[in-house]
């Protein structure tokens, strides 16, 4: 009768034991869960990407990642501009180059009049890149 009184002991003992280490892992599972009540949202203004993000590299989206949409939306862009004869898209990492071939009759002022709408043109419309617009005959 002794051994049956300790071994009944021993296995509450246990139990016990296994009930308090459940609870504790139960206890440690829902905190982990929980929010801070002081949490504050975190603006990221100057991040590049104009309050959009990317969590998934293989969404679609309307500006495209590769290089040869880019060349033909330049096309598309510098097409209205008046007196440029063909244009020359080069890309480096996060650098557009683009060459602008003029017509010979337009003057230095209006040359410079011409680079300046086109690298404004394109910077806003391609904020991921750093764009570089070069003139030439």
């Amino acid at each position: 009768m002794a051994f049956k009184k300790g071994y009944r002991k021993g296995r509450r003992m246990w139990r016990l034991l296994w009930i308090g280490v459940y609870g504790s892992l139960l206890l440690l599972l829902v905190s982990g869960c929980g929010q801070n009540a002081d949490g504050q949202a975190r603006v990221y203004r100057n991040d590049g990407y104009m309050g959009l993000t990317n969590t998934n590299p293989n969404l679609l989206n309307r500006s495209g990642t590769s290089y040869d949409f880019d060349m033909e939306m330049v096309g598309q862009l510098l097409k209205p501009i008046r007196g440029i004869e063909n244009t020359q898209v080069g890309f480096n990492g996060d650098e557009m180059n683009v060459t602008l071939r003029v017509s010979r009759s337009l003057t230095d002022k209006e040359r410079k009049a011409m680079l300046a709408e086109a690298q404004s043109l394109l910077q806003s419309n391609f904020p991921r890149y750093d764009v570089h617009v070069k003139v030439k005959s």
